[in-house]
């Protein structure tokens, strides 16, 4: 079973991520923070991470650079409603695999997941 990490602050986004992934036969481990991403990633592999950019603590585009700094080459989609930071030059080169706006459409997202779970090797720890 694949596993995917959620770093997301708002508890009801958190809890959305949780059961659409679930549904779709995904383990899924909800976070917070951006340090609770990084300490989980840290101690186990996951094959996923779909992160916000607005956390408090450690932003998600800050931690997508200290997870790629470890070299740890997961598959990330950055998720926000901050549809301007597509065309980041940090999203644009940190190895973001995909950008997702909210609010999320459902089916497009479920399938985003799924190509790029088919598609990516299992993450590295």
């Amino acid at each position: 079973m694949k596993k995917i990490l959620v770093a997301d602050d708002e508890a009801n986004i958190r809890l959305f991520f949780d059961e659409l992934l679930s549904d779709s036969g995904y383990q899924v481990t909800a976070v917070g923070t951006g340090r609770e991403a990084l300490r989980k990633l840290l101690k186990e592999r996951y094959d996923l991470l779909v992160a916000d950019v607005k956390m408090p603590d450690l932003n998600g585009l800050e931690l997508l650079e200290r997870i790629r700094e470890l070299g740890n080459g997961i598959p990330v989609i950055i998720c926000t409603s901050f549809k301007h930071l597509q065309e980041d030059y940090v999203v644009n080169t940190s190895g973001v695999t995909a950008y997702v706006t909210k609010p999320v459409n459902v089916e497009d997202f479920r399938n985003k997941v799924r190509e790029i779970l088919e598609a990516e090797p299992a993450a590295r720890s």
